[in-house]
């Protein structure tokens, strides 16, 4: 019988987990402890509305009276110092241990550091969570330039609020082109483009090897010896996932907590989900994903397995941003084997999906100021059904009377 459910990690893939817990039946204790002093809420704002000051705070997930309508123990701002694996009990850097029936890690991951000369300079910023948000805000004031390290997401969104606010922006990647893993090389052009277009300054192929400055930064030198002034730096070069309690206790990882398509790890009765969570692909492979969308689908996974009703799930990669003013929505690995189908124009402010076809079957798409195509789009990844690259590029053809086909 399970009297007593635990999750660590009080965030998105936290809260979520809890919620379905309730919703699938389970009456029992059902512990929510996180080491930050907030309820969980929406970090997809934090690299642009609350960055803007749009919205002062990020806002919740959940509301606040949830949690106790559903009988749910909630510990903030506590911090998880180990797990006692065989005699199922969470330890605590205070106070005495807490006895689990299943366990749920949910804490997510930590932005990556640079460990280079001057890293400790005041001014250099991450932005993983509110405070990060709040410290970056303050420094975006008009006039003052700010040079972000990293061409991902993160980097790319906030180079887009930072323009928006008169700040002169100037964008470090060491690959040569943006946003290849995500977004894949023609849709990373694009952006970069469209970041130059808004002002962004933006350096290829450029590595910092060290930052400068006495006791606050004033410039990135670049291994090639490209030296950029900043009044603020912005450090994003990716995430890594914060799974740290399992690898101590023996649970295995590999670049997060290895677990099957139920969120089940190698240790009985301990489960991950999120982004300290590596789930297994359905095209092949795992990782850990770091999307809103699949953090949320993860939670509801791992919910029913904890509860015995396991319903495996093998993921594909789902995600959304907002670059320079254009809404671009993600399914499967836009890089990846066979061709890229274009339909629509992007260049001529049309709605553009970015197709990627294997062997007649969508694997992946990338839409850019396509909303609705993208949810047809989301579809025929699923379906999985026989198409051909001259149906996809018909505009006279609707996208919907694709998916009537029957998979092969």
């Amino acid at each position: 019988m399970i009297e007593s459910i635990v999750i660590i990690g009080a965030g998105l893939t936290g809260a979520m987990a809890a919620r379905a817990l309730r919703a699938q039946g389970y009456a029992g204790r059902l512990h929510l402890i996180g080491d930050e002093s907030q309820q969980a809420y929406d970090r997809t704002t934090l690299s642009k509305q609350v960055l803007t000051g749009e919205q002062a705070e990020p806002p919740a997930i959940m509301d606040a009276s949830w949690y106790a309508s559903a009988n749910v123990e909630v510990q903030l701002g506590r911090r998880v110092s180990g797990l006692d694996v065989a005699s199922r009990q969470v330890r605590f850097e205070s106070g005495a241990p807490l006895a689990y029936d299943r366990l749920l890690l949910a804490t997510g991951a930590r932005a990556r550091r640079v460990a280079i000369p001057g890293c400790d300079l005041a001014g250099i910023h991450i932005l993983r969570d509110r405070a990060d948000s709040l410290a970056l805000r303050q420094a975006l004031q008009p006039g003052q330039s700010l040079v972000i390290v990293g061409g991902g997401l993160i980097g790319c969104e906030v180079a887009t609020t930072a323009r928006k606010a008169g700040v002169t922006v100037t964008l470090l990647e060491a690959g040569d082109e943006l946003l290849l893993r995500v977004l894949g090389r023609r849709t990373g052009a694009w952006c970069r483009a469209e970041l130059e277009r808004l002002g962004v300054q933006i350096e290829r192929n450029a590595q910092a090897s060290r930052f400068e400055g006495e006791g606050h930064v004033r410039a990135v030198i670049c291994a090639d010896g490209r030296r950029v002034a900043a009044d603020g730096v912005l450090v994003s070069i990716g995430a890594d996932p914060a799974d740290e309690l399992a690898r101590a206790a023996g649970i295995a990882c590999a670049r997060g907590v290895l677990v099957d398509a139920t969120g089940a790890s190698s240790c009985p009765d301990v489960f991950a989900a999120g982004d300290v969570a590596a789930w297994p692909l359905r095209g092949g492979g795992q990782r850990s994903l770091e999307t809103y969308l699949n953090s949320q689908a993860q939670a509801d996974t791992a919910a029913a397995a904890m509860l015995g009703k396991p319903v495996p799930t093998l993921q594909v990669p789902t995600s959304w941003t907002e670059i320079a003013g254009h809404r671009i929505q993600m399914i499967g690995d836009a890089e990846g084997p066979g061709e890229i189908v274009p339909r629509g124009d992007a260049q001529n402010g049309q709605p553009l999906v970015l197709f990627r076809l294997l062997d007649g079957r969508v694997e992946a798409a990338t839409a850019i100021n396509a909303a609705k195509e993208f949810s047809v789009a989301t579809r025929l990844v699923g379906a999985r059904v026989p198409v051909s690259a001259g149906q996809l590029q018909d505009a006279g053809l609707n996208l919907r009377d694709l998916l009537k086909a029957k998979p092969q």
